[in-house]
C-alpha cells in the first residue's frame, strides 16, 4: 500500500513576551513606604541627638559642681594665687539665674575681697537651657542662686545676689536664702515644655543627677 504523504504545515509561533514593570500605583506605593521609613527614621534621629545633648548637659553641670567643690576642699586661690597669702579663701562657688536660662557661672573668692577670681561662664549646649531651680521643693523664679562649697566642710550653703561677701564682719555666713533644703536644678531642650533631666545638690554636699 502506497504510504501517503503526510504534510504537515509548520507555522512558526510567536510568543510575545511582555516585559512586566512596576505600574503607576505600584511605585507610588513604594514611594509612600519609603517616604515613611525616612520619616520614622530622621524622627528618632532627632530625638536621640536630643536625648543625648541634654543627658551630655546634665554631666558637665554635675562634673562642674564637683570640680568647684574639689577646688574649695583642696583650698585652691587661683592658678596665679589671685587670693594674697594673707587672705582666706572663703570658698569656690556657682551661680545659677532663673532669667539667665543659657548659662551659668562658677568663681572663687577670698575673704579680704567682693570681686571673684578666676571665673569662668559655661554655656549649655545648643537646645539646652534651664527648667527650673528648686530649693526643698519650692520653685524659684527670678532668683539668682549661688551655691557656696567651703574649704574643709564639704555641705553647701545657698546665698542671694547679694553675695558675696558671703560672710559678715563676725566671720559668720551672710546672705544666705531663707528657703532650705536640697537644690535641684532641671534642664530641658528647647522643643519640650517640661524638664528633662536633673542634677540635685543636697546640703550635704552629694552631687547626682537623674533622668526624669
Amino acid at each position: 500500500m502506497p504510504t501517503r504523504a503526510r504534510t504537515i504545515n509548520y507555522r512558526q509561533l510567536t510568543i510575545n513576551r511582555k516585559s512586566r514593570g512596576f505600574t503607576l500605583i505600584e511605585l507610588l506605593v513604594v514611594i509612600t513606604l519609603f517616604g515613611i521609613v525616612s520619616i520614622l527614621i530622621t524622627a528618632s534621629y532627632i530625638t536621640f541627638e536630643r536625648n543625648q545633648r541634654i543627658r551630655n548637659a546634665t554631666q558637665t553641670l554635675k562634673n562642674d559642681l564637683r570640680f568647684v567643690q574639689n577646688k574649695a576642699l583642696a583650698g585652691d586661690k587661683g592658678a596665679n594665687s589671685e587670693c594674697p597669702v594673707t587672705s582666706t579663701l572663703v570658698g569656690w562657688y556657682v551661680t545659677f539665674d532663673t532669667s539667665q536660662t543659657s548659662t551659668y557661672t562658677y568663681a572663687g573668692v577670698c575673704n579680704t575681697s567682693v570681686l571673684p577670681f578666676s571665673p569662668k561662664t559655661v554655656n549649655y549646649p545648643s537646645g539646652v537651657t534651664l527648667h527650673s531651680i528648686e530649693i526643698g521643693g519650692s520653685v524659684l523664679s527670678g532668683t539668682i542662686v549661688k551655691v557656696l562649697f567651703k574649704p574643709v566642710s564639704t555641705g553647701v550653703s545657698l546665698h542671694d545676689n547679694n553675695a558675696p561677701p558671703f560672710l559678715d564682719a563676725n566671720g559668720e555666713l551672710d546672705n544666705t536664702l531663707t528657703q532650705t533644703g536640697n537644690l535641684v536644678i532641671k534642664l530641658k531642650d528647647q522643643h519640650s515644655a517640661a524638664a528633662k533631666y536633673q542634677v540635685t545638690v543636697q546640703t550635704s554636699g552629694e552631687v547626682s543627677d537623674a533622668k526624669l
